[in-house]
């Protein structure tokens, strides 16, 4: 169970928390309460659009209408039910996203539905956070063979290229601004 807390997003929020406290000792009050202001969010939606990966046996998939909105509106949503290495439920909701580019929502439906017939092993590639509360679901981005590396998506590597850049903007942008507006 200690694995989640060594998660590249934890360790990202731990290192904003520091950076923001090393500006206070340095007298850069101001600038790292604007850190922690502009920093947290944009951790929080780093993490909700983070890719990440489960392999494991997809157990079942469903398709359910959803109740009438305001306009009398429904939609078939494709839920996608696995069990990962940890025999752990995992229940994935399949959508087409403008934010990911992806536009084969059919496709890896079928793909899952091979694979729950063939009993076989696949890594899913995801992203978004589960809330019981909410109704929120993760959203599988694409499939693959059991153990298959994530980073064969071009996705995920222009996701992580980006997110390098823009922590790395973040960080020396809060430094500068630190060492400019600092009392030493």
């Amino acid at each position: 169970m200690l694995e989640i807390w060594f998660s590249v997003g934890y360790i990202l929020l731990l290192a904003i928390a520091v950076f923001a406290f090393i500006l206070w000792r340095a007298e850069s009050i101001a600038v790292a309460i604007i850190a922690l202001v502009v920093g947290v969010p944009l951790w929080f939606w780093w993490e909700y659009a983070r890719p990440t990966w489960t392999t494991g046996t997809i157990s079942g998939t469903e398709v359910r209408r959803t109740d009438p909105d305001a306009q009398g509106n429904t939609r078939d949503v494709q839920y996608i039910y696995m069990r990962n290495l940890a025999d752990s439920g995992v229940e994935l909701e399949n959508d087409d996203s403008w934010w990911w580019l992806k536009r084969n929502s059919e496709r890896v439906f079928n793909d899952a539905k091979t694979a729950t017939d063939r009993k076989t092993e696949v890594t899913i590639l995801w992203n978004r956070w589960r809330s019981q509360i909410f109704s929120w679901h993760p959203n599988v981005i694409a499939s693959g063979p059991a153990g298959a590396w994530p980073f064969w998506s071009w996705r995920v590597l222009l996701f992580y290229s980006l997110s390098f850049v823009l922590w790395i903007g973040y960080f020396s942008g809060f430094s500068w601004l630190g060492r400019r507006f600092g009392r030493t």
